[in-house]
């Protein structure tokens, strides 16, 4: 199934829709770079899952590559003849984990490539995130200043590797809700589900409240400089996010579970 979904346009285009949001985040730090003679350190991507626009792109390529769970296809049924549900549908589970580290590896990847020819391996953020993120000097290149507390708080590779894992997360939880919904209730109720999901940082703040975002819209936990790591302030802590998230997992995956017991799957159609 990965090697198959590897091939599929869509995953390409979930990367080109979240690419050109990444590409202009990376052209205008590699604008900078190339004014002030400075090469840049690899380790951008943890400041541009800050956008909320970031967070729902990414979260809506998802959502195109893991649309059509729960992946049932002509051969499926011969499939759950010889190997059983039980094992197909660990099978289904293990690709929607491994397609979203991909999907998400891959980001970061891009996020490093749209920096050549000006990206430099250091240990630390490097001095163009430092003064990009210290004073307002992007603003002669209409940059946004870039948030200090992520330097302050986190090392380079620590930051990334939070912000990989908070991706994933998002991610497999996005995969496993349309699984869910498109097997136990009806076909494309996934994708609703999906989309509301996508877009809840944008309609938590619109309907109810800021503050309430932090809480309940997980794309938001993508961005490191909300989390209250100390317990002081408002923002949702480390536990709650990652807590949550892996709740959501867990019980996404016993829906999908009993479902697959319970329903009578027999052709493609009935999806």
């Amino acid at each position: 199934m990965i090697k198959k979904a590897l091939c599929s346009p869509r995953i390409y285009v979930a990367f080109l829709w979240v690419g050109f949001l990444l590409y202009g985040f990376s052209e205008k730090i590699k604008l900078f770079s190339n004014i002030t003679g400075i090469a840049v350190s690899p380790w951008t991507f943890p400041f541009f899952t800050m956008e909320t626009g970031s967070q729902i792109f990414i979260i809506l390529g998802a959502l195109l590559i893991f649309c059509d769970a729960p992946f049932l296809t002509q051969y499926s049924y011969i499939q759950l003849i010889r190997s059983g549900r039980k094992t197909w549908f660990w099978g289904t589970l293990f690709y929607i984990f491994s397609l979203s580290f991909i999907y998400v590896i891959g980001l970061f990847l891009l996020s490093v490539l749209f920096l050549l020819p000006r990206v430099e391996l250091m240990v630390g953020w490097g001095k163009i995130i430092g003064t990009l993120a210290q004073t307002n000097a992007g603003a002669t290149i209409g940059f946004a200043q870039l948030d200090y507390s992520i330097i302050a708080n986190f090392k380079p590779i620590q930051a990334v590797l939070l912000t990989l894992a908070a991706v994933w997360m998002n991610c497999v939880l996005l995969g496993l809700l349309v699984y869910a919904f498109n097997l136990c209730v009806k076909k494309g109720a996934g994708i609703i589900i999906g989309a509301i999901l996508a877009l809840s940082p944008l309609l938590i703040v619109r309907l109810v409240q800021e503050r309430l975002a932090y809480y309940l819209a997980p794309p938001v936990w993508m961005n490191l400089s909300i989390y209250n790591w100390d317990g002081y302030g408002y923002h949702p802590s480390q536990y709650y996010i990652y807590g949550i998230l892996g709740i959501g997992i867990i019980i996404c995956t016993l829906v999908i579970y009993l479902g697959i017991w319970k329903k009578d799957i027999n052709t493609s159609e009935e999806f």
